[in-house]
C-alpha cells in the first residue's frame, strides 16, 4: 500500500537503506497547473523513460531557489501533489544550451529522443518564460541539467 504522506514514504525508505541522515525534498515536474502532465512526467520517471532534465539557470536565480546538488533525495509527486516515489540525483551540471548532449536529450524521455527534437522542444519551452523575464534564449543560455534514478518506489 502507497504511503500516505511524502514523509511517510522517506521514513519506509530509511527503513529499507542506510541514509545516513540524509533529509529529503518534494518534487514534481511539469506545471502543477497542468495535473496531467506532471502525471504523465512522474510515470515515466517511474517507468525508467526519464532520468534526466533540463531547466533553465534563470529559473534558480529568479526565485532564488538552491541548486539541486548530487546526492540529493527528493520525494516525487504525482498530479494529485501525492507521493509515490523516492529518487535520488546522481549528477547535475551548469551547461550552456547548445552543449547538452544527445546521451542528454536522449535520457529526459520525451518526443523520438533525439538532441533536434529536443532542442526544437526546450526552444518552444524555454522561450517564453525567459522572455518574461526579459532574457532570450541562445546557445549560450546557463542550463542546469540534472540525471536521477528512482531508489525506492511505495508500491
Amino acid at each position: 500500500m502507497p504511503a500516505q504522506s511524502a514523509e511517510q514514504l522517506w521514513h519506509a525508505y530509511n527503513e529499507s537503506t542506510d541514509t545516513n541522515g540524509a533529509s529529503y525534498q518534494t518534487r514534481w515536474f511539469g506545471q502543477q497547473t497542468l495535473p496531467s502532465e506532471v502525471t504523465a512526467l512522474a510515470d515515466a520517471i517511474l517507468a525508467g523513460t526519464k532520468t534526466a532534465t533540463t531547466t533553465p539557470l534563470d529559473s534558480y536565480t529568479r526565485n532564488k531557489l538552491p541548486f539541486t546538488q548530487v546526492g540529493d533525495y527528493n520525494v516525487l509527486l504525482n498530479g494529485d501533489m501525492k507521493p509515490g516515489r523516492d529518487s535520488e540525483n546522481g549528477g547535475v551540471l551548469l551547461i550552456p544550451f547548445y552543449r547538452i548532449s544527445a546521451e542528454h536529450a536522449y535520457h529526459e524521455g520525451d518526443g523520438d529522443r533525439t538532441i533536434g527534437d529536443w532542442r526544437k522542444r526546450k526552444t518552444a519551452e524555454f522561450t517564453p518564460t525567459l522572455e518574461e523575464h526579459g532574457k532570450n534564449l541562445s546557445s549560450d543560455t546557463p542550463m542546469v541539467s540534472e540525471v536521477f534514478e528512482v531508489v525506492y518506489r511505495a508500491d
